[in-house]
């Protein structure tokens, strides 16, 4: 009888020990969306990297890159927190460093890199490495001879005042409707911003004359650090609090489609069921 009872205690203090290494697995996942539209012929497929915060994986960044190289993106968009405002640039420069010129590669601010008071020297860094900063601003890229349009806008923080919830500040949206002004609405439009809950922003009102983005690519939310799947999406985020509404996944917004990474740190705070992920878009035809 007392044997029995150490081989129960074991097995549960095996069960207990199992469950904590799933339920706090940093180990990097791949998460992939796919989206048809009919404006584009071919294929298009982008690599959403958010929140790395200069976070290490492995030597010289060896993990990340090589995850990154296997998926065989046309184009990799670094939404912000890239770099960190307590943690030296080393991480950031070790990935920039060698896929700055193998891919093109776009970059937005997030709020960290505001918080760090040098937000142009990181600017001028990541610049260095062959990456298109954008700042309120739209370009044409050519994938497979097809254009595609990738715009982005810099963090809200940037612009001298802390926002409320779902509401920018006025020069923010100024940068933003800049983009939209841009579109043509003939060509897929992607719009990298670091701030998921900025949704009626990027939502196209009826009553606009602009023209609205097909997608948008954001991050800042962590997962919600502490996620149980199926039933919880996210404890707590930034800006949006307890039980965040856009904590990570693929959120319809009108016409317009947003994709929230959970980001890549591995930082001091638990990730619960919500390991780091690398985030693929395939954008394919409709046929």
């Amino acid at each position: 009888m007392i044997k029995r009872k150490y081989w129960i205690l074991f097995l549960l203090l095996l069960f207990m020990v199992a469950f904590l290494m799933i339920a706090c697995s940093q180990e990097l996942v791949v998460r992939y969306y796919r989206e048809e539209t009919g404006k584009v012929t071919e294929s298009v497929r982008l690599a959403v990297l958010t929140d790395l915060h200069s976070t290490f994986y492995g030597k010289n960044q060896e993990e990340l890159i090589r995850v990154l190289s296997e998926q065989e993106p046309d184009a990799v968009l670094l939404v912000g927190d890239i770099a960190d405002d307590e943690v030296p640039h080393d991480g950031t420069e070790m990935l920039l460093s060698a896929i700055g010129e193998k891919y093109p590669c776009f970059y937005v601010t997030g709020n960290h890199e505001y918080w760090s008071g040098e937000v142009e020297a990181i600017k001028e860094m990541i610049s260095s490495y062959g990456v298109r900063i954008l700042e309120g601003e739209s370009l044409l890229l050519k994938i497979k001879e097809q254009m595609v349009w990738i715009c982005g806008v810099d963090d809200p923080d940037g612009y001298g005042q802390r926002y409320q919830y779902d509401q920018g500040t006025a020069e923010w949206e100024a940068y933003l409707m800049n983009c939209r002004l841009e579109l043509d609405g003939e060509h897929y439009s992607v719009l990298m911003s670091h701030r998921p809950e900025l949704v009626s922003c990027y939502t196209h009102m009826p009553e606009d004359e602009s023209v609205g983005f097909d997608l948008v690519a954001a991050g800042h939310a962590h997962g919600g650090q502490v996620r149980i799947p199926g039933i919880l999406n996210g404890l707590l985020a930034p800006n949006q609090g307890w039980f965040p509404e856009y904590a990570g996944g693929r959120y319809e917004l009108g016409d317009t489609v947003m994709i929230v990474s959970r980001g890549l740190c591995r930082n001091r705070l638990p990730r619960i069921f919500n390991r780091p992920e690398l985030v693929i878009i395939d954008i394919e035809p409709a046929y």
